[in-house]
């Protein structure tokens, strides 16, 4: 890493990102502040450490007459991920329900059911093969041939592609698929958005 130093000016070290999780916290009261809850979180959670203080997932207007919502936390540590899913304690209370939280926009593939604009943890669609679109998850693929030994890719002598999204004669994540969302001007592909619940 020492020899990308005089990249930056008046750099004179480089230290790798300490990587950090982002985790939903569901049914923290509305009553209270961010502050109020990133206090509680760090006292009563051994060994959690937020790196920002914690955020609404929703908006204030969404969580109007609410009496509790979704808050997004921020943590490192060697232990980061052992939080998710686990139970917090926080103000007189035991929050079970923790989850990951994802990241998905308008572009994302599911690699579940191959369409567009949710993540597959969150999709409720039946099972599509990315080649040959058939109602089985993509490690089934097998050619249809019986003395091909191929699994879980197309073969390229006997596997008729077919995009379950247009029909068409090519792999369902073909940038070039007539169904893939086209991107505005003023929009960005890797743009976020989050499932907006509680």
């Amino acid at each position: 890493m020492g020899k990308f130093l005089h990249l930056i000016p008046g750099t004179v070290s480089v230290h790798l990102d300490t990587p950090i999780s982002h985790i939903l916290v569901h049914r923290i009261p509305t009553s209270k502040s961010l502050a109020e809850i990133a206090n509680e979180l760090t006292t009563f959670n051994t060994e959690l450490s937020l790196t920002s203080q914690p955020r609404w997932l929703t908006t204030d207007d969404a969580r109007a007459g609410k009496a509790a919502s979704t808050v997004v936390i921020s943590i490192t540590g060697p232990r980061a991920s052992d939080h998710v899913g686990k139970p917090l304690a926080a103000l007189s209370s035991t929050y079970t329900r923790t989850e990951r939280r994802l990241r998905f926009n308008s572009h994302t593939q599911c690699s579940k059911c191959q369409g567009y604009g949710h993540h597959s943890n969150r999709s409720t669609n039946p099972v599509s093969c990315r080649w040959c679109a058939s109602p089985h998850p993509n490690a089934n693929h097998t050619c249809p041939t019986t003395i091909c030994r191929i699994h879980g890719r197309p073969c390229s002598d006997s596997t008729v592609l077919r995009c379950v999204n247009c029909q068409g004669p090519h792999d369902t994540h073909t940038a070039q698929c007539s169904s893939h969302p086209k991107v505005a001007q003023d929009e960005s592909p890797d743009g976020e958005e989050e499932a907006m619940t509680t």
